[in-house]
């Protein structure tokens, strides 16, 4: 929605693994498996740019994946959001993600490498992603979530689905997303074409799938057997 928004006047397939969500707790084999199976079918379909929209993904694989498609530009939300967040000069930072991406260290570890002097907290919240996908108000477990953390400014969103819930997030601190940043750094790739063309997929229960596709999109997602 976030690419979209900016560059409409382009052509976009996207595809929700839903059968196999959340990764959060996949082993990396698992994920890869799923990884592969979806960019073999965006190559069959003559694309050359894939968004790795998946913090999961990009946490564990991504060089494993980036190795095997050497010919296809795959750019990964992690390095874009990090990007992002660096420009906004703050000092206390709280990551919150799946098991599995925190569990990696990939954030702080990235973050430090630029600053070293840039708190960075890590907190997993496995219970979100169902929640999200469920239509589940999140208001009292991200309040449960963030409790603790009474001296941070701002808290990076590492994971995709976190956007959704952006507005339930106290206001005082500065809140970076995975969108924003990917769609920073879409702009070097993107032509300014003028079509616009969105198919919309997903792996798991297409009626499940819509009640959040028409919220977001206002488009009909597609069941794909993937």
């Amino acid at each position: 929605k976030s690419v979209y928004d900016k560059y409409p006047n382009n052509e976009y397939i996207y595809i929700g693994d839903n059968k196999n969500s959340p990764y959060g707790d996949k082993t990396k084999e698992e994920l890869y498996s799923y990884a592969t199976r979806i960019i073999d079918y965006f190559i069959e379909k003559d694309i050359k740019l894939i968004v790795i929209a998946c913090n999961t993904i990009c946490s564990n694989i991504l060089p494993l994946l980036k190795e095997k498609y050497k010919d296809i530009t795959l750019i990964g939300v992690i390095d874009s959001t990090i990007n992002s967040f660096i420009k906004r000069n703050k000092k206390n930072v709280l990551v919150i993600a799946t098991n599995k991406t925190i569990s990696s260290n990939v954030y702080e570890e990235k973050i430090k490498n630029i600053n070293n002097s840039i708190n960075v907290y890590s907190l997993a919240t496995p219970e979100l992603v169902p929640m999200i996908e469920h239509g589940v108000d999140t208001t009292d477990i991200l309040h449960k979530y963030f409790k603790p953390y009474t001296d941070i400014d701002s808290i990076i969103l590492g994971c995709t689905h976190y956007k959704i819930i952006e507005d339930k997030i106290d206001k005082q601190v500065e809140i970076i997303n995975s969108s924003d940043g990917v769609v920073e750094e879409l702009d070097k790739y993107l032509d300014k074409k003028v079509v616009s063309k969105v198919k919309i997929y997903t792996t798991g229960n297409v009626d499940e799938f819509n009640k959040l596709c028409f919220k977001i999109m206002n488009v009909e997602g597609q069941f794909i057997d993937l």
